[in-house]
């Protein structure tokens, strides 16, 4: 639009002078914002005088097309003869769609047909100011042209009210406007909210005189496509003279690349920032903040990369299939502990065997033979993910996996980034895995060291003594004896190697139908004529199969060690039992119990034997505790190690019966089964 400031004359040419004065009083009154003045005239061919005059200020012409000396095309074509840009809008009340066409193809800037009531006026008005802008943006374009060639840049010149006046090649390659769209807007259609604050101060302070040098300054300036050009401006008042000298004339240059060059330079060093602290985190965590500190590691990543989950996957023994264990979300739920095989996802597991990571930028574009994927790691359909090898002693151990659910790419960088993760953790789990196994040992080292220096010491001095008695006396009747203290030191040999296996830790777990076990257990032990009854409602818990095996073993040989019969093993581990009272006869037998407890968490064993002592229960699990000379001490505390390693507890206690039941109790209900489950067979 034309400056406020600016005056502008309209020469109307009308055979009907009435409607001249009232077209002149509508147009100064519409346009009050604007000093415009309406010349009029009934003759074309004055009109014409007029505008071949070089002092004549005229800068838009409105004319009427029926006139007695001449019509108004004939009047424009003459016009166009020595003023080919002057704005020329016909207006009249007899035109047609014919006289329209003819009037632009001759060179009108606008055609208008004249209408009952006033707010033609108001229309008229508006038409002759839009088009005073283009013309004088247009004059001023020719006015810099010169200037405008000489600079390598983009060139804008803006008015006092902040419009383009004027503008360059380069700012029109800039932007993407034509430059028929650009003059005579105001710099906010160009920027907005604190862009277009930077243009009006800059623009204010040069104006009023605040600087009267050049000034610089960075703004966004949005282009035809809606793309945002980052771009540093300089602005400074109109070195050419005239009326117009209230306005500036400024330079943009484009530094969008700089910006994302130095944005690059950014990401990258916080990227380096996330992988030493993640790194330092991970070498420095002692064994008991690990999955602390993994789950940190996977929270530190999933929100610098903005990603909606991240997740850490190990290998089954022959990496057929990944299971969850740990996960961040950004919601903070929690997954759900899930599993994927390597059937439901070829293409993935293919991938990471092969050492390579698993891109998908959106799952509807993944591969058939890796749908499987996403629902194991709670992603939608169209989801986004990446997962990479966790790799350790050149043998895959796991994997690290993010999702995002939005598409959206997986950049090298970021990719690189997650690998040097997966280093990492794949290093401080195996690290963890080291130090429990070591830490293991220490434990079987120093039980062993104990039964060495202790439990062994005593049966080997009897043995020696009863060996020297022999040899002394002749009596061979010694070596027996001696032969008794060896046949112990056996015992207790074999169950400390057993502790020494062992350890105080499980396996994989799996899930295992504790009834099912309880039978095979049983057939494991020599029970004579004793007998095994097994609850159908024992259900399913997680577990080591063949430890948990080893546990009932123990106990259910415990059982008929110490029934009414009270027959002696070379494992006995006898415990004085006596809380039943009345005459125990030779032809009672044992009846062994597994049912579980009334809680649903966990199970017990059971016998209807002699029980144990209320004042000897505690010490029962205690290593080498017992009352018979024929007992190692070794077979409870090896039931003790066995289920505390599963995290459970286990406690003795008097049965309905009067005999010993054992109360396992675990951390999670057993849940109820279909199929029977069960350990490997041992």
């Amino acid at each position: 639009m034309v400056s406020l400031s600016d005056s502008v004359t309209v020469l109307h040419v009308d055979d009907e002078p009435r409607l001249s004065s009232l077209v002149a009083t509508y147009l100064e009154r519409e346009a009050a914002d604007v000093k415009l003045t309406v010349e009029a005239t009934e003759r074309p061919q004055e009109a014409l005088s007029r505008v071949e005059d070089e002092s004549s200020s005229v800068d838009c012409i409105v004319s009427d097309y029926e006139m007695p000396e001449m019509d108004g095309l004939s009047f424009l074509r003459a016009v166009r003869t020595v003023r080919p840009d002057l704005p020329f809008i016909l207006y009249t009340g007899k035109g047609s769609e014919e006289v329209a066409r003819d009037a632009f193809r001759v060179g009108a800037t606008d055609y208008m047909q004249k209408d009952a009531g006033t707010d033609q006026y108001a229309v008229l008005a508006n038409r002759v100011l839009n088009a005073v802008s283009r013309y004088r943006a247009q004059v001023e374009s020719r006015r810099y042209g010169t200037v405008f060639e000489a600079l390598d840049t983009a060139v804008y010149v803006l008015d006092g009210s902040g419009r383009f006046t004027a503008v360059d090649d380069a700012f029109v390659e800039l932007v993407g406007y034509d430059s028929e769209a650009i003059l005579g807007e105001h710099v906010s259609a160009l920027t907005s909210g604190s862009d277009e604050r930077a243009f009006s101060e800059q623009l204010d302070r040069v104006v009023s005189g605040g600087d009267s040098g050049t000034v610089q300054f960075e703004a966004d300036v949005r282009s035809a496509g809606g793309e945002r050009i980052r771009c540093v401006g300089t602005m400074g008042l109109r070195p050419l003279g005239g009326d117009d000298a209230d306005g500036v004339v400024g330079t943009l240059q484009d530094v969008t690349e700089k910006r994302r060059r130095q944005e690059t330079v950014r990401y990258r060093t916080k990227l380096k920032d996330v992988v030493l602290d993640t790194s330092t985190t991970l070498m420095s965590a002692e064994l008991d903040e690990v999955e602390t500190k993994v789950h940190w590691t996977l929270q530190s990543i999933g929100e610098f990369l903005d990603v909606d989950r991240c997740t850490v996957s190990r290998y089954d023994e022959d990496a057929t299939t990944l299971q969850k264990m740990n996960e961040w979300t950004a919601d903070g739920a929690a997954g759900q502990p899930a599993s994927v095989a390597a059937d439901d996802c070829p293409w993935v597991f293919d991938r990471l065997h092969q050492f390579e990571d698993a891109r998908s930028v959106d799952g509807a574009m993944l591969p058939s033979d890796a749908s499987g994927f996403e629902s194991a790691f709670d992603a939608p359909d169209d989801a986004a993910f990446v997962t990479v090898p966790m790799v350790s002693n050149w043998s895959l151990s796991g994997a690290v996996t993010l999702v995002s659910e939005n598409a959206r790419p997986w950049p090298d960088e970021e990719v690189s980034l997650l690998r040097t993760a997966a280093d990492m953790l794949s290093h401080t789990i195996e690290r963890r895995r080291r130090e429990e196994e070591l830490r293991r040992q220490n434990e079987r080292l120093e039980e062993f060291a104990s039964v060495v220096s202790h439990d062994l010491r005593n049966p080997l001095n009897v043995a020696d003594g009863f060996v020297e008695l022999a040899r002394e006396t002749g009596n061979v009747a010694h070596l027996d004896r001696a032969k008794n203290a060896l046949d112990r030191m056996n015992v207790l040999v074999n169950d400390v190697l057993e502790l020494a296996r062992q350890g105080r830790t499980v396996g994989d777990t799996s899930p295992v139908e504790v009834g099912h076990l309880a039978e095979r257990a049983w057939r494991a032990v020599d029970t004579d004529d004793a007998e095994l009854s097994v609850s159908d409602s024992l259900g399913v818990v997680s577990a080591d199969g063949g430890r948990l095996g080893q546990a009932m073993e123990n106990l259910f040989r415990n059982a008929v060690e110490h029934g009414p019969t009270g027959r002696q093993t070379q494992s006995g581990d006898v415990v004085e039992r006596g809380s039943k009272s009345g005459p125990v006869t030779s032809d009672d037998t044992v009846t062994v119990s597994v049912g579980p407890l009334d809680e649903g968490l966990g199970f017990y064993v059971a016998d209807d034997g002699p029980g144990i002592p209320e004042s000897d229960r505690e010490a029962v699990f205690e290593h080498g505790h017992t009352t018979c000379e024929q007992g190692s001490g070794f077979g409870l505390s090896i039931v003790e190690s066995i289920v505390e390693a599963h995290g459970w507890n286990v406690r003795v206690t008097e049965s309905s019966a009067g005999g010993a039941r054992f109360e396992i109790r675990t951390t999670a209900p057993a849940l109820e089964f279909e199929t029977p489950v069960g350990p490997p067979e041992h």
